[in-house]
Formats: structure tokens, sequence, C-alpha cells
């Protein structure tokens, strides 16, 4: 027997069946819950959830902390406190402007990626603005805005996420798979001049739609999800992780994916960490398009999607 073989036995072996989780649903009401908002992307500011609406509405949503965990507990609906955001109309000066994807805080700073499609062409970029700690408006203006060009052309992806790093944010392009980059990076960008390099990053197949914070060990989350609708454009390779990690029942019977996959910086690159995924239980009539994911402490992980197949706010216990 080969050694990739025996190797990949004795993981079978030590892994078994990967279990699958399901979702608690945090109930939501108001305008968040109508699909055109189009949630986006998590953050947290202080300690108040921060939800990304995709399209310009001159608002953020915003929900505490303390309010979540008690959601959790009692299933008391939550309706998100809905406090300005200040910004451009992009659509006035940027060709193709289709809307806000993903934000991060770095203290009382804010940064958000925008995506564009100038004709046939995918645009991606970096805006900055400040939050107001007492009144949590949001001001972002005109003149702060960076163009960065998109490592390829997929039609609607661009850079979904957003992860500071020490005196860096890092942009993840969505899509990395083997079929579709010879070699892959992400863009990150100073936050002390705005100076852009590079940083290399693993081949993974499917979409990242959202990542989380880094922790104390240097490691972070990332949602890895596709929709079986976007094969044909993904041109996905075999997946290397379910070669190594079971899949999970509901994950066998679909073309569809949806889980959590760790990451970690080593020196200076990204990489997978080698922990197992944390796979979400398919629904059998319907993908769910999440894009937005936070940790919740040491308790698990927060998620929304944008609108399909509806507007949904979940928490992901830790295995």
């Amino acid at each position: 027997m080969s050694s990739l073989k025996s190797t990949l036995l004795i993981l079978f072996i030590c892994f078994g069946v990967s279990q699958e989780i399901q979702y608690q649903d945090i109930p939501l009401s108001g305008l968040i819950t109508n699909p055109k908002q189009e949630i986006s992307g998590l953050d947290w500011y202080q300690d108040q959830l921060v939800l990304l609406p995709e399209n310009l509405g001159g608002f953020l949503y915003m929900i505490p902390k303390e309010q979540l965990i008690q959601s959790l507990e009692n299933k008391t609906p939550i309706e998100p406190k809905q406090p300005s955001l200040f910004s451009p109309d992009y659509s006035k000066f940027i060709n193709g402007f289709e809307g806000l994807e993903a934000i991060a805080f770095h203290g009382n700073d804010v940064y958000i990626t925008l995506e564009a499609k100038d004709d046939k062409t995918m645009r991606g970029y970096l805006a900055w603005g400040t939050i107001d700690p007492i009144s949590k408006e949001v001001t972002i203006p005109e003149n702060n805005l960076l163009e960065l060009e998109t490592p390829l052309q997929v039609t609607n992806m661009t850079y979904e996420s957003l992860l500071i790093q020490q005196n860096k944010i890092i942009l993840f392009y969505e899509v990395q798979g083997l079929n579709l980059q010879q070699s892959v990076w992400q863009y990150q960008v100073s936050l002390d001049d705005f100076s852009v390099s590079k940083i290399e990053f693993p081949h993974l197949e499917y979409r990242i739609t959202d990542v989380s914070r880094l922790d104390e060990n240097k490691k972070f989350w990332g949602i890895n999800y596709l929709w079986p609708g976007d094969k044909k454009k993904l041109n996905p390779a075999p997946d290397p992780i379910t070669l190594i990690f079971a899949e999970g029942d509901s994950h066998k019977n679909s073309d569809a994916v949806e889980r959590l996959i760790e990451f970690e910086f080593n020196e200076d690159k990204i990489q997978l960490s080698g922990r197992e995924p944390i796979q979400i239980e398919l629904d059998e009539k319907a993908s769910r398009n999440w894009e937005g994911l936070v940790r919740l402490d040491d308790r698990g992980f927060l998620v929304a999607t944008d609108k399909y197949p509806k507007m949904i706010l979940g928490f992901i216990p830790f295995k």
C-alpha cells in the first residue's frame, strides 16, 4: 500500500464519520428581515454585533452581545438598532457599483469592501472611515477609496472578507481553487500608509464568504460555501479536505457545501490549521448563502445569510 493511501486510511480511522451541527436560529424582527437588506458581513464593535447590509441604505444594523446571549436562552426576537452610515453614493462615480461586501473594525476605524461590475469586468475596492463611539454613527469620506485588481475574473467574485493582523488589513478574494489559480495569495494593505503587498494563501475549493477575527494563537475561521449552481463557473477540483475528514450525512447526499474551516498564520503566510472543519447540517430544500461570521467568545460562532433562502442569524456551537 502506498504511503499516501496508508496516511489517508489512518486519518479515516482516526476521524471516522464527521458529525454535522445544526445551527440555532436567533429570531429577528423589523426591517432586517426584509430580504432586500442582503446582509453581507459581520464584525464586532466593542460589545455590539454589526451587520452590514449590501445595499446603501444609509445605516448599519447593531445588536448588543448581551441581547444575543439572552435570545439564545429564551428565543426572544431581536429588533436591531440602525445607526447611521454616512458614505458617498458610490453608484455616481463607480461604474457598475453593486454593493458592500465586508466590514471590519480596528479601534474606532472602520473598513468596508465594495464590489462593482464594469461591463464584464469585476472590480473590488477598499473604503475606510471612522465610527463615533457614542452615537455609533459611521462616516466614510469620498476620497477614502482604494481599488484593488482582482487576481482573476469570475462573475460576481471580488473581496468578501476582511481580517486585521497587526498593522495590516487582509482582503480575501472569494475563490482560490486549484483549477482557477496556479498560485494563491491575498492582498494586505498597510493601515499606516495604505501601501499594498501580498500574503501567501492555500488552494481551497469553493468560496470563502467571511472570516472571523484572529485569536490569541494567530488562528481564525472562514465560511467555506458552495451553492451547487456555481459549480460550472468555479470548476472545483477534488476537495482535499474531504479526503482527510469524512463528510457528514447531509453533505454526502448533496452538491452543496456549508462549513467552517480554521486557518492559521505561519511566519509570512496563511495556511490551513489542520483542524477538523465544522460542517453545518444542510437543508434538503434550499442552500443557505452564509455571508457573515464572527466568534461569540468561547461559545461558538454567529453566522448570517444574505437573502437566500431568507435572512438568517444563527448560532453554531463549538464541537
